[in-house]
């Protein structure tokens, strides 16, 4: 597979930072740019006019996020301290217009995204409340750091628990159930291990994959 940041190379771009907590952009607002994760994370959000939030995906270093010609299809938020590479979207569809393998690699992350977001819907629709837990921390431990390793959490319960459609109360009992259980251990609030290599048999929530929004 080629190297998206090799194929926008000749898009205009800047680096830019943005603080914990800040919002990169807001569902409905027009698109003019796609973005590029260089560190921290990124959590992108649908917001319900009751004010209630469902998380639909976790970006890191690596992922595209942005790529829509439109209005914004959902909000981006940084969940800590987050760098990132933006790309003017008029420069990046120019570009596609003059490489097939740029357009290639732009249509694969909006189909990644697509699938990945279904996979969601099916999963927390469906899983009961432990294999949800277990499905999102063996997949962050297989993307981040492999399973039996001490994997960093750079988003809070919270955001784990709308991302699974999960009360906090029963986030926190499945995750002390795990604990006593000996399937995952916490080292603090921002790191934990899985320690059964049995739990990469399930589907993984995050592939190594560019992804948009």
């Amino acid at each position: 597979m080629s190297d998206l940041a090799s194929l926008l190379s000749g898009a205009r771009q800047r680096l830019v930072r943005y603080k914990k907590g800040q919002i990169i952009f807001d569902e409905g607002e027009p698109s003019s740019a796609v973005f590029r994760v260089v560190s921290g994370c990124v959590r992108l959000q649908i917001n319900g006019a009751d004010g209630h939030r469902q998380i639909v995906g976790f970006l890191f270093p690596g992922d595209l996020f942005g790529l829509c010609v439109d209005e914004r299809t959902s909000s981006a938020g940084a969940i800590g301290d987050v760098e990132l590479t933006r790309y003017a979207l008029d420069s990046v569809l120019q570009l596609s217009t003059q490489s097939t393998e740029l357009t290639f690699e732009l249509i694969r992350t909006i189909n990644t995204q697509f699938n990945a977001l279904a996979h969601q819907v099916e999963h927390v629709t469906h899983l009961p409340a432990r294999e949800r837990v277990l499905w999102f921390l063996s997949g962050l431990a297989d993307r981040r750091s492999g399973i039996g390793a001490s994997v960093p959490l750079p988003m809070n319960r919270r955001d784990i628990g709308d991302f699974l459609a999960l009360a906090p109360e029963t986030l926190s009992r499945v995750i002390k159930t795990l604990q006593e259980q000996g399937i995952v251990a916490f080292r603090g609030p921002r790191a934990f291990t899985v320690r059964i290599p049995a739990l990469k048999s399930l589907p993984q929530p995050f592939e190594q994959r560019p992804a948009a929004a």
